[in-house]
């Protein structure tokens, strides 16, 4: 009777130790994350690492004799891509370390680039020789130059990493400016649009359709299945453009008029009237993953701002600004595991 109640004693008190064990692992496993917004200062050969939660510069890191235009993150890779126009290369920077780890030759006047969601490619416009370098971004080689015919401007690759969305510009100001589409199989041309001058863009994946932001005085809405026109509305100076994290609205910079547009994606009209931007020429954005702040960049010779907005069902409200490198042009964000 006696060793029975020993036993289970035993028992309960082996129980109790399994649980606490458990319970002491599952406290164990805590992940850290950063946020980072990382601005390319064309004009001061750098890129500016940016704490997005503290709007404080962590690091500016300098690339000797680089132009730097834009820079993407891929999430599957953990690497930042960096479009140096001045030598003509992507470099490959390691946000861990801050520090470039490779760079890859390219054609001549790089200028807009974007991964796919895959990352499996990424397309990088040379708007000089009027080419486009494709890169793989498993082995970080150029697996396709494509020749344009024209010059290239703008690119977004869909997030299925099928189709790349590609705007052009023609020369003759009396031209509209276009929309290409590409296989990402086969590089060949499969469509077009013409919309208006000096076009930027980008593809909503939720609902299939372009945004595509002209300098001249639109933006455009397009079925990206068969490149038709679903809207054509008015404004003024729209050039920059991202979504909201639900894609419900997108947020377009006015760079001539100082201003940042929030619209509706659905109808293509506008919340209210523009936002006054804190710094001149408003030119790029991004917004973090939250969906519940926005990041600027301003542009211009002597510039180096980059501005924040907090962001509420779609509507913008002015925060503060940030003091980067010269310069400020392309601008990403990511969110990532601090290893």
């Amino acid at each position: 009777m006696k060793k029975t109640k020993v036993n289970s004693v035993v028992k309960m008190v082996l129980l109790a130790l399994v649980f606490i064990g458990c319970g002491k692992d599952d406290d164990e496993v805590i992940k850290t994350y950063e946020e980072k917004v990382v601005v390319a200062n064309r004009s001061g050969g750098s890129i500016s690492f940016i704490n997005a939660t503290t709007n404080q510069v962590t690091n500016t890191l300098s690339i000797a004799g680089s132009e730097p235009m834009y820079v993407v993150y891929v999430a599957s890779k953990d690497k930042i891509y960096v479009g140096d126009r001045a030598g003509k290369k992507v470099h490959i920077v390691n946000p861990q370390s801050q520090v470039v780890e490779n760079s890859i030759n390219v054609g001549n006047g790089v200028f807009h680039m974007w991964a796919d969601g895959l990352g499996k490619q990424l397309w990088v416009n040379n708007d000089i020789d009027n080419t486009i370098s494709v890169i793989d971004l498993n082995t970080n080689m150029v697996i396709q130059t494509i020749s344009v015919g024209i010059k290239p401007h703008d690119v977004f690759i869909s997030k299925d990493a099928t189709k790349a969305f590609v705007s052009v510009i023609d020369s003759n100001p009396a031209n509209p400016d276009k929309i290409y589409s590409y296989s990402t199989t086969t590089y060949l041309k499969t469509g077009e649009v013409s919309v208006g001058k000096d076009p930027h863009l980008f593809h909503l994946s939720n609902s299939n359709r372009l945004i595509v932001p002209c300098q001249s005085g639109n933006i455009y809405t397009i079925n990206s299945s068969d490149l038709s026109v679903v809207f054509n509305n008015a404004f003024v100076g729209a050039h920059g453009i991202y979504p909201s994290t639900d894609q419900n609205n997108v947020f377009v910079t006015n760079i001539s008029g100082g201003q940042i547009y929030s619209i509706n994606a659905s109808t293509g009209v506008a919340h209210g009237a523009a936002l006054a931007s804190l710094s001149a020429t408003p030119h790029n954005i991004v917004v973090n993953d939250a969906g519940n702040k926005m990041f600027v960049t301003h542009s211009g010779g002597t510039a180096t701002t980059v501005s924040t907005y907090s962001i509420t069902a779609g509507i913008i409200t002015a925060g503060t600004t940030i003091t980067a490198g010269l310069n400020p042009f392309g601008l990403t964000y990511y969110t990532r595991e601090v290893k």
